[in-house]
C-alpha cells in the first residue's frame, strides 16, 4: 500500500509539472484517431456513388478524402514533435526523482541496478507514459465504433461487443503472469550488469580471469532466457485475442455479404465494417501491449522509489 502511494505520488507530481506538454499531445492525438475513422467512413460513400454510377458525388468525396489525408499527416508530424517535447520532460522530471536526496539509498543499491534504473527503467516508465496518450484514445474510438455498429445492426453490434469483453478479460487475466515472468527478467538483468562491471573491473586492473568471462556468460543466458519466456508468454495472448476478433471479422462480413444480397446492407458499408474490424484488432492489439508494458511500468517505477525509500 505504501509503494502504491509512492507511485501515485512520483506520478502526480511529474503530471503536474508536465501539463502543457500533456495537453498537446492530447490535442494532436485526438485529431490523428478522429481522421482516421472519418476517412474511410467517406470512402464507403464514394464505393457506394460507384456502385449507383453516381460519380459527381464520387469525385466531390475523394477530394474531402484528399484534404482529410494532408491534414492525417500534418498532425502525425506535429504528434511526433509533441511526443518527443512530453518524453523530455518526463525523462528528466523521473530522473530528478532518482538522484535528488536519495544519497543513503543510493549506498545500498548496486551500481548494475542503479545504472538499470538511471537508464533503462526512466525510459519504460516515460515510453509507456508518452506512448499511452495516443494508445488511450485510441481505445476509446472503439466506442464510436460500437455506437456505429449499433446503429447498423444489432446483430453485428452484440457479437462484436460480446467477443470483445470475453478478449478484455484473457487479456486482464494474462496481467499476473506477465508480471512475474517481467520481475525475473529485470533481476537478471540486474545480475548481467553487475557481472559486466565485475569484468571490466578485471580487465581494467589487470586481473583477467576466465572464470569471470564464464560468469558474465552465463548471466547473459540467464537474462536471454527469461526475457525470451516472458516476451513469448505476453505475445502469446495478445496473438490469442488478434486471432479471435480476426476469425469474429470474417464471419460478420459473410453475414453482412447476405444482407446486401436481400438489399438491406450497401456494399460501401461492408467495406466500412472491414475497416473498423480492422481498427478494432489494432485496437485490442494496442489493450495487449499496455497490459504487458503496465507490467514492466510498475517494476520500474517501484525500483526508482527504492532510491527514495530512506528519504520518506
Amino acid at each position: 500500500m505504501v509503494n502504491n502511494m509512492k507511485n501515485t505520488k512520483y506520478t502526480e507530481v511529474v503530471f503536474n509539472k508536465s501539463r502543457k506538454e500533456l495537453f498537446y499531445k492530447t490535442i494532436t492525438s485526438i485529431f490523428i484517431r478522429g481522421l482516421l475513422l472519418l476517412i474511410p467512413y467517406f470512402w464507403s460513400k464514394v464505393i457506394n456513388h460507384i456502385s449507383e454510377n453516381n460519380y459527381h458525388d464520387s469525385y466531390y468525396l475523394l477530394a474531402i478524402i484528399l484534404i482529410l489525408a494532408v491534414f492525417y499527416y500534418i498532425f502525425q508530424y506535429l504528434n511526433q514533435i509533441t511526443w518527443f517535447k512530453f518524453y523530455n520532460k518526463i525523462y528528466m522530471e523521473y530522473t530528478n526523482i532518482a538522484t535528488k536526496n536519495c544519497i543513503d539509498s543510493i549506498k545500498q543499491t548496486s551500481l548494475a541496478e542503479y545504472t538499470n534504473i538511471i537508464n533503462n527503467d526512466i525510459d519504460i516508465i516515460c515510453n509507456f507514459t508518452g506512448n499511452n496518450v495516443v494508445r488511450i484514445i485510441q481505445i476509446l474510438e472503439s466506442i464510436i465504433i460500437y455506437i456505429y455498429f449499433l446503429s447498423l445492426n444489432f446483430y453485428i453490434f452484440l457479437i462484436t461487443v460480446t467477443v470483445s469483453i470475453i478478449m478484455i478479460i484473457i487479456i486482464l487475466l494474462s496481467g499476473k503472469q506477465v508480471k512475474r515472468e517481467n520481475i525475473k527478467r529485470k533481476n537478471d538483468l540486474d545480475k548481467k550488469t553487475f557481472s559486466a562491471h565485475e569484468l571490466f573491473n578485471y580487465i581494467k586492473n589487470n586481473k583477467y580471469d576466465q572464470n569471470m568471462l564464464v560468469k558474465f556468460n552465463r548471466s547473459t543466458l540467464e537474462y536471454l532466457k527469461s526475457n525470451y519466456k516472458y516476451n513469448l508468454i505476453a505475445q502469446a495472448f495478445i496473438y490469442l485475442v488478434l486471432g479471435t476478433i480476426e476469425v469474429c471479422k470474417y464471419g460478420l462480413i459473410f453475414y453482412g455479404i447476405y444482407l446486401v444480397s436481400i438489399g438491406k446492407m450497401e456494399v460501401g458499408t461492408i467495406v466500412l465494417i472491414y475497416t473498423y474490424f480492422e481498427k478494432l484488432i489494432s485496437n485490442f492489439e494496442v489493450v495487449g501491449i499496455i497490459n504487458a508494458e503496465y507490467q514492466s511500468f510498475v517494476v520500474s517505477l517501484r525500483r526508482i522509489n527504492k532510491l527514495n525509500e530512506n528519504k520518506e
